[in-house]
């Protein structure tokens, strides 16, 4: 059985359009794409990462190096978008075109791991924030951390709709929250105190701007999971535009407030010193739960891209697969995934854009695509 040929549209929805092009008849509109993806990039980790960079730079330098890093991802959620949206293709089923359709699941595997270690880590780090914010907490941390990760899931086994469904509620209520703490925390210090904070160990504008890239480097590079429903290319340019500019930069820069302002790059004990702790938790929980749906739903896709041409396409359901990486996460998540956050984003910084670059060139450019052949080990 093979999902691509023989599956109706009621099946496809089952599997998410894994096998094949999203059709016309189910194209989303441009609210819906920048929707679901601000609820991807209205991450948690943005606010920490702004915070890293935050505390070891000056604010200008500090903002300069989210607006740079931000810009290279912008750059990519376009691209990346564009190719998705005229081609209907999910990212890991668009590498086909580049590194052929066996070697094609080695794309996939990275997609995955990334969608463990990001699930794990955020799972982590907010079961971290439970135990700061609520001292009668009785679960331990890595028991909670699986908790919110199971919660998380529900809504990620329903795949588009879940999804879609949790960013209209979160993504309002997060952004509010978000805008009135940066608001207090603007009034309250002042704009000179603020502009004249001096870090004691200084970090260099590539390390930083590299670590921006490299916190959202991932969900970039599986843009198309979501831009593969838009309907047109100034759709995904309005969508990426504002979601990102809104998630990824307007968080760094609240982050590299609250670390500034608390003279502390650990995000849950600056927000601890400001007293900011129960709006940033009430922030953090319609932050996550978007976001870690998303890469649940990514990291599916990925694994289809496996299954397919074997025995098992077309048989192992979305709802199946978003059960498997949540255990996982959980696993990870479990371990203490938080104490290794600065060295991921600076690894897939690395190992991610290149794929990214390879995907848009080989569309725009080379247009060779490798997609019948077995592999491409160049690639």
């Amino acid at each position: 059985m093979h999902g691509q040929n023989t599956e109706t549209p009621c099946a496809a929805q089952v599997y998410e359009f894994a096998f094949e092009p999203v059709p016309k008849g189910h194209k989303k509109t441009t609210s819906s794409i920048f929707i679901v993806l601000a609820g991807y990039v209205t991450a948690l980790s943005c606010l920490a990462t702004g915070a890293k960079i935050g505390g070891l730079m000056t604010f200008q330098n500090a903002v300069w190096a989210c607006f740079t890093g931000n810009a290279v991802l912008f750059c990519m959620a376009v691209l990346l978008g564009i190719v998705a949206c005229e081609t209907g293709w999910s990212t890991t089923f668009l590498s086909r075109q580049v590194f052929g359709k066996t070697t094609s699941r080695l794309f996939s595997f990275l997609i995955i791991l990334s969608s463990v270690i990001w699930i794990g880590l955020n799972g982590d780090l907010f079961s971290r924030m439970i135990a700061r914010s609520f001292t009668w907490w009785p679960l331990p941390t890595a028991l909670t951390a699986v908790l919110v990760i199971g919660i998380w899931t529900q809504s990620a086994m329903r795949g588009w709709k879940g999804i879609e469904l949790v960013s209209w509620i979160a993504v309002p209520i997060a952004v509010s929250i978000i805008g009135v703490c940066a608001y207090d925390i603007w009034t309250t210090v002042g704009f000179v105190t603020i502009t004249t904070y001096k870090p004691l160990q200084p970090l260099s504008f590539t390390a930083a701007s590299s670590a921006i890239v490299g916190n959202f480097v991932f969900g970039c590079t599986i843009t198309p999971d979501v831009c593969r429903f838009a309907r047109s290319r100034k759709a995904v340019l309005i969508a990426v535009f504002f979601a990102l500019l809104i998630g990824l930069f307007g968080l760094n820069v609240c982050g590299v407030l609250i670390a500034q302002t608390a003279g502390n790059t650990d995000f849950n004990h600056a927000v601890a010193t400001l007293g900011l702790s129960l709006p940033v938790f009430l922030c953090a929980v319609f932050c996550l739960w978007p976001t870690q749906d998303n890469n649940i739903y990514g990291g599916s896709l990925a694994i289809q891209n496996i299954l397919q041409g074997t025995q098992l396409e077309g048989f192992v359901s979305h709802r199946f697969l978003a059960c498997i990486l949540a255990c996982l996460s959980a696993i990870f998540a479990a371990i203490g995934a938080a104490h290794y956050l600065l060295p991921i984003i600076i690894m897939l910084s690395v190992l991610l854009p290149p794929v990214s670059g390879m995907l848009f060139a080989e569309y725009f450019f080379v247009k060779r695509s490798r997609e019948k052949q077995t592999g491409n080990w160049i690639a």
